[in-house]
């Protein structure tokens, strides 16, 4: 049956209509996926590098760190940190390295002393606070934000002795065109910046935190701050206190999310958290990404999932390894598509970690090794090197190189000339005494020869 024109045109019309609306609806599902923001979350944004102290800056639809860099993932003493190096980031997974900024280029001078600040941008200038290690606070200027920086000053902003505590770590607060500067070590002060950004407008002023039972509590250092409805949020290492008022006093709620000092930033509806984690060790360390959400009572979420990488255990997978290991007699080490590989010169041959694992040895029972000997040898040997967190002097005392003929050496058999990679278990509980920090481990992969080779795919600590 053949239909009128007049009809077929009306059909014709509505079939037009109809597509059109489907191809606008079909728009705004993309348009509305396009629009929403899935949270992302990072174990490490730029992997062994010595990235520490991540403070985040948003403009442009791209977020700016200026971050310190550890000097060494085989350090011997603490935190050296020998400059600043500012990188961006478009999606919050591919970041772009731009310039270093170095201490010779402050009043600092030629030392290793690059430790935490913060980064802001005011009348078109953008200003670096930084620490001089734990001694004093400087600031740097630029004309744009990806630098060049000079010292400002040529001198502290906050020298010592401008409060009864170490004046470093400082924080930038931004309310109301108001520019408010955090700082200190188990108390914090604040003080009001002057529009010319390197002088104070007002005396520094205690920060006083207290339990839910009014006790005052003392911090950490390296403070941070972010406002969210009428709630001042007040984070400190993997603790965090609130307030009604930005001077407080500040209550103390409980844990916050586990890292080391944060930097929080807001980015497409989502608040995020920059967290310094122990990447390669607790002195050559990393930065990791999370979300932050919050209870209807303003409170912060912590998930149940939460961890500071690489926690609960450490794993050695050499991916991305150019450090991390090395050989101290009887043989070579060299990263190699993805493996840790040696070639044997004497019998009892030993590889090390890198000192300051940091790892909590209360979280693991056993270390799996994926090995490839390519020797006659018979058996592998590991130990490991323990310290309490609780003793005097932990973290400025210890970091000389370990006598590993003192240590308990564990002995497992393993295959000989072998073509594809073993995997080998030793559990833990076969030292006789083991601290609550797992520091260092070693290895001979092939320990009863002085030939050959071996490679390595894996070792975990678990």
């Amino acid at each position: 049956m053949k239909l009128p024109i007049k009809q077929i045109s009306i059909l014709a019309l509505i079939i037009i209509v109809l597509i059109s609306c489907s191809e606008v609806q079909k728009k705004k599902e993309v348009v509305a996926s396009i629009k929403k923001h899935e949270p992302i979350k990072v174990d490490v944004i730029v992997p062994e590098h010595g990235m520490a102290d991540p403070h985040a800056w948003v403009e442009n639809d791209r977020v700016y760190i200026i971050c310190g860099h550890d000097k060494s993932w085989d350090a011997t003493s603490s935190f050296p940190m020998d400059r600043w190096e500012l990188w961006s980031t478009s999606d919050l997974v591919n970041w772009e390295f731009h310039r270093n900024l170095l201490p010779q280029d402050t009043y600092i001078g030629d030392k290793p002393n690059c430790w935490a600040g913060d980064i802001c941008e005011r009348d078109g200038k953008y200003y670096w606070f930084f620490s001089n290690r734990n001694i004093d606070t400087g600031v740097m200027v630029a004309n744009e934000i990806t630098g060049e920086y000079k010292d400002l000053l040529g001198k502290p902003l906050l020298p010592k002795g401008i409060v009864p505590v170490h004046p470093y770590d400082p924080e930038i607060f931004i309310e109301n065109d108001v520019y408010t500067i955090c700082f200190g070590v188990n108390t914090y002060y604040m003080a009001t910046l002057a529009k010319d950004m390197k002088s104070l407008d007002s005396e520094p002023k205690e920060i006083i935190i207290k339990d839910k039972k009014g006790n005052k509590l003392k911090a950490e250092d390296k403070p941070t701050l972010f406002k969210r409805n009428d709630w001042y949020y007040l984070v400190y290492g993997s603790r965090y206190s609130m307030s009604k008022n930005l001077y407080g006093p500040y209550e103390f709620q409980g844990a916050f999310l586990r890292g080391g000092h944060t930097s929080f930033f807001d980015w497409k509806g989502q608040k995020y958290v920059l967290q310094e984690n122990h990447d390669i060790s607790a002195f050559y360390r990393g930065a990791s990404l999370k979300p932050v959400d919050f209870n209807e009572d303003g409170t912060i979420i912590i998930p149940n999932d939460d961890r500071m990488y690489p926690e609960p255990g450490r794993p050695f997978e050499f991916k991305n390894s150019t450090m991390g290991w090395k050989a101290l007699n009887g043989t070579s080490a060299e990263f190699k598509d993805g493996k840790l590989t040696g070639t044997i010169s004497a019998k009892n041959a030993v590889i090390r970690s890198a000192p300051w694992l940091y790892t909590d040895t209360r979280l693991c029972s056993k270390v799996t090794f994926k090995v490839k000997n390519k020797s006659a040898a018979k058996e592998m040997k590991f130990s490991i090197y323990t310290r309490d967190e609780k003793e005097d002097g932990f973290w400025t005392v210890g970091t000389k190189p370990v006598n590993w003929a003192k240590q308990q050496w564990i002995t497992t058999p393993i295959s000989s000339n072998d073509t594809e990679f073993k995997t080998y278990t030793i559990e833990l509980n076969q030292f006789k005494e083991i601290n609550n920090r797992l520091m260092q481990i070693a290895l001979e992969p092939a320990s009863d020869v002085a030939s050959g080779s071996w490679e390595i795919e894996e070792i975990r600590v678990e």
